[in-house]
C-alpha cells in the first residue's frame, strides 16, 4: 500500500471523486433539521429517517428491530454502506488513500469486538457497533463473532504487523492498554510516511491535525481527573501536526492554571479557552470535534481538487451519524431535550 501511494494523481480523479462527494454531501441532515429532532419521539425519528439516506436500513432492518435498536443498527449499517461506497466510486490515488484512512473502522471493530466478548455482551448486541468499511469485510468480522475465546479472535491477525500487540492482551495485559497501543499504530503507520507529492502532504497533514485533536482530549480528560503526567504521556500519539510529544509533555507536567496559559496559539483552540477551563469534559470534547469538522470544512473549500473534501464529508458523515445516535439514546433514556442537546455537534 504505501509504496503505491507516493505517487501524484491526475486532476481528473480528484474531479470525479469530489463531484460524487459534493452530492452526497448535500444528502446530509441540515443543521436546522436537529431542533426538529428532538421534538419527536422514537417512532418519529424512526419515520423521518425513511425520508432521508437511512430509508434503505431502516426498511430493511424493521422486520427484526424496533425503537432505539432499530436506528442503532441501522446507522452502524448505513455509515458503512457510506465508506464503503467512496471506496467503490474512487480509484487511483484517492482509493488508496480513502482505504488506508477508512482503516480506523478496522480497529474499531477489532476493539468492539474484543470489549464486548471479554465483558459478555451478545453478538447481536457487539454487531450493532461494528463499522466494516476497511481492509476487512463484514463476513470477516461475523467470523470473529462466531469464535469462542480471545485466544481465537487474536490467532485470526496472524501475520498482521499489528498482531504482536494484540498477542499481549492474551499474555495478561489490560484491554484498554491493548487499545492505545492499536490506537498509536493505526496513526502513526500514516503520519510518520513521508510527503513525497502535494496530495500526500494534504493527507498526512490531514491525519496529523486528528492526532492534535486526539491528543488534546485525552490530556484536558485526565488532567481533570488527576492523572498523573506520565500516565498521561504514555496515551499520547506521536507525530501530531501542531502539538508535538514534547508539547505534551510540558503540558501534561503544568498545574491548570499553567495549562491554562500555555494552550493558547494551537490552532485547535480558536475561542474554546473559556470553554476548556469551566465546562464539563463532554462539552470541551464536543468543542474540539465541531472546531476540527469547522477548519477541515474551510481548508477542503481552499484546496477542492483534492482528498480534503472527501476526508471533510467522511468526518461530517460521523459526526451526523453520532448525533443522531444520541438523540435516539437520549429519548429512550427519557433525557431532556436540553441535555440532549448539549451532548450535539452542530456543524
Amino acid at each position: 500500500m504505501i509504496s503505491k501511494i507516493i505517487r501524484r494523481t491526475k486532476i481528473s480523479e480528484w474531479a470525479y471523486i469530489v463531484a460524487r462527494v459534493k452530492v452526497m454531501r448535500r444528502k446530509l441532515i441540515p443543521r436546522d433539521e436537529y431542533a426538529k429532532l428532538l421534538n419527536m419521539d422514537l417512532h418519529e425519528i424512526a419515520r423521518y429517517l425513511e425520508e432521508t439516506e437511512y430509508k434503505k436500513e431502516i426498511d430493511e432492518l424493521a422486520y427484526r428491530y424496533s425503537g432505539v435498536d432499530l436506528i442503532d443498527h441501522a446507522l452502524s449499517l448505513n455509515l458503512s454502506r457510506t465508506y464503503t461506497k467512496l471506496i467503490n466510486i474512487s480509484k487511483g490515488l484517492s482509493k488508496d488513500l480513502i482505504v488506508l484512512y477508512l482503516r480506523k473502522w478496522d480497529f474499531w471493530n477489532i476493539k468492539n469486538i474484543l470489549r464486548g466478548k471479554m465483558f459478555g455482551f451478545s453478538n447481536d448486541e457487539i454487531e450493532a457497533t461494528l463499522v466494516p468499511a476497511g481492509e476487512f469485510d463484514e463476513d470477516f468480522f461475523k467470523s470473529l463473532l462466531a469464535k469462542e475465546s480471545i485466544e481465537e479472535i487474536v490467532d485470526a491477525f496472524k501475520g498482521k504487523p499489528f498482531y504482536p500487540i494484540l498477542q499481549k492482551l492474551v499474555h495478561g495485559e489490560k484491554l484498554s492498554n491493548v487499545e492505545d497501543e492499536l490506537d498509536k499504530f493505526y496513526y502513526t503507520s500514516i503520519a510518520s510516511l513521508s510527503a513525497e507529492s502535494i496530495d500526500m502532504k494534504y493527507f498526512i497533514d490531514f491525519v496529523r491535525m486528528e492526532i492534535d485533536i486526539v491528543n488534546m482530549k485525552t490530556i484536558i480528560r485526565l488532567k481533570k481527573e488527576g492523572i498523573s503526567p506520565e500516565e498521561i504521556m504514555s496515551k499520547i500519539i506521536p507525530y501530531g501536526y501542531q502539538l508535538s510529544e514534547e508539547e505534551a509533555r510540558k503540558l501534561s507536567a503544568m498545574d491548570l492554571e499553567e495549562f491554562y496559559k500555555a494552550i493558547e496559539g494551537y490552532w485547535f483552540i480558536d475561542h474554546l479557552k473559556e470553554a476548556i477551563m469551566t465546562q464539563p469534559i463532554s462539552k470541551i470534547e464536543n468543542a474540539l470535534t465541531k472546531v476540527w469538522a469547522e477548519r477541515m470544512i474551510k481548508k477542503s473549500s481552499n484546496y477542492p481538487l483534492s482528498i480534503l473534501p472527501v476526508l471533510a464529508y467522511i468526518l461530517l458523515k460521523k459526526i451526523e451519524i453520532d448525533n443522531l445516535r444520541i438523540i435516539a439514546r437520549g429519548k429512550a433514556s427519557e433525557m431532556s431535550v436540553d441535555e440532549i442537546r448539549e451532548q450535539l455537534v452542530i456543524v
